[in-house]
Parts: structure tokens; C-alpha cells; sequence
């Protein structure tokens, strides 16, 4: 009773830009393979034929994924499993230069000091690129052109980034949906003002430092459009989120 995972090899290192071909084995009775990246996403099926499967699939984000390949039997039950790991290179795919909005480009919300530091590839999928310029087109610019250049402190986070920052696993940044920026020209407390007063949001936070000068705000697009104003401030190690009311 086993399965194996043949092609790629294990720990095979791989560009993205075509589909990636995926082969193996099974004993006799496993009569269909199931295939899952990070035993989470399942990748496909396909029918076992002579002892032997292929599937491919097409990925569009780099970084690093954990393949499982699931061997069923005739009654539909898990009979083995088998794993390998793929470390995907994004930067092909990619073009980190495009505009978002007039003045913000991807580049702002994907660079990572911790990714960096860890290998940690943090390039957004598609769908997570359409998150950011929603929120570049819904609050971001608009808070711009009135106040003047904004600093992203932090932009998107893949999954392993978000991990690796400690991120809640419902964050906003991790849907390319939230930003922790900093006014150049003026206070951060003015900006949590103006985007309250002037943008639909889902939270904003005042994120440290005092209440009249917060180290920077956290701003969200979700399209729940809550209008949460809220506070971060730490106590016993553990931060603590607090609603306020914005006043001048």
C-alpha cells in the first residue's frame, strides 16, 4: 500500500511560466491520486493507470510548497500518502514596476526587509494584485492627493511571510487588502482623520506610539466596509485592540 511522488525530484528547484508536470507510482489497489499543495489546495485528480499517475498543474506565485500526492482506493478511502517539497521562483511571472494607482506601484507593497531575511517569497497572485489596487484606488490615492506622499510600511504578505511576522491568519495584508502606512507631510493622526471622514473602509487603526501621534495607521479595504476605528496598544506582551472615536 504506498504511493510515491517520482518527477519533480524532491526539493526541486523551478521557474514558473509552464504547467509543472507531476508523476508517480501506487500499488494495486490506489485507483486515483488526489494532489495538494501545503495538504491545503487541492491541485487535482486523476485516475491511476498500470500502477502509475501524471498530473499537471500550473502555478501562478512563487515560494515555497509542500506537495502531497493522496492515493485512493475503489471506495473512495486514503489508502497512503507521499510528500515533496518545490521551491518556485515568482520573479518571472511578475511585474513589480506596474502601477496600482497614479503614484503607487507594486514594488511599494511586496518589499520585505523579513522576507528578504528569511528567502521568503512574497510576490502576490493575480487576484491578490487586484486586492492592492483596490485599496490604492479606494483610500490610498485618494488620502495622496490630499495630504501629500505616504510611506508603506507594510503591504502584502504571502502566507509564509504573514507566519513569519507573527500575522493574524485572517489578516487583511494577507489578501493584498491592507497597508500600515506613514504620512510624509503630515500627522498619522490626521490621515486615520481624513480617510475616516472621506473613504469607505474597513478598519482603521492607530497602530502604537500615543494616541495623538501613532506610529503609523493601519488602513483596510475590505469589502465588508465595517468603518472600525481602532486602537493597537501593547500590554503584557500581547497587543490589545481598543474602538475609539476620531476627533480633531
Amino acid at each position: 500500500m504506498a504511493i510515491t511522488i517520482d518527477k519533480p525530484e524532491k526539493d526541486a528547484e523551478l521557474e514558473l511560466g509552464n504547467p509543472i508536470l507531476f508523476e508517480g507510482t501506487t500499488s494495486t489497489n490506489i485507483v486515483q491520486v488526489e494532489l495538494w499543495a501545503d495538504d491545503r489546495w487541492l491541485l487535482g485528480k486523476t485516475s491511476v493507470n498500470n500502477g502509475k499517475w501524471s498530473l499537471s498543474y500550473d502555478f501562478t506565485s512563487g515560494g515555497t510548497r509542500r506537495i502531497v500526492a493522496k492515493g485512493l482506493d475503489a471506495s473512495n478511502q486514503l489508502v497512503a500518502s507521499d510528500d515533496s517539497w518545490l521551491f518556485l521562483d515568482a520573479l518571472t511571472r511578475v511585474n513589480l514596476d506596474i502601477n496600482l494607482s497614479t503614484n503607487f506601484k507594486l514594488w511599494e507593497f511586496v518589499i520585505s526587509p523579513t522576507a528578504d531575511l528569511l528567502r521568503v517569497d512574497n510576490t502576490p497572485t493575480p487576484g491578490e494584485i487586484r486586492n492592492l489596487e483596490r485599496l490604492c484606488q479606494q483610500i490610498l490615492q485618494p488620502a495622496r492627493d490630499a495630504l501629500g506622499p505616504l510611506k508603506i510600511n507594510s503591504g502584502f504578505r504571502s502566507e509564509e511571510l504573514n507566519k513569519a511576522v507573527g500575522g493574524a491568519n485572517n489578516s487583511a495584508h494577507r489578501q493584498g487588502l491592507a497597508a500600515d502606512v506613514v504620512p510624509l507631510n503630515v500627522g498619522t493622526k490626521q490621515l486615520a482623520k481624513w480617510v475616516n471622514d472621506n473613504c469607505e473602509f474597513d478598519q482603521i487603526i492607530l497602530e502604537f506610539g500615543t494616541l495623538d501621534n501613532p506610529r503609523w495607521i493601519h488602513l483596510s479595504a475590505e469589502p465588508r466596509n465595517r468603518r472600525q476605528v481602532l486602537r493597537a496598544t501593547s500590554s503584557s506582551g500581547r497587543t490589545v485592540y481598543n474602538p475609539i472615536e476620531l476627533t480633531a
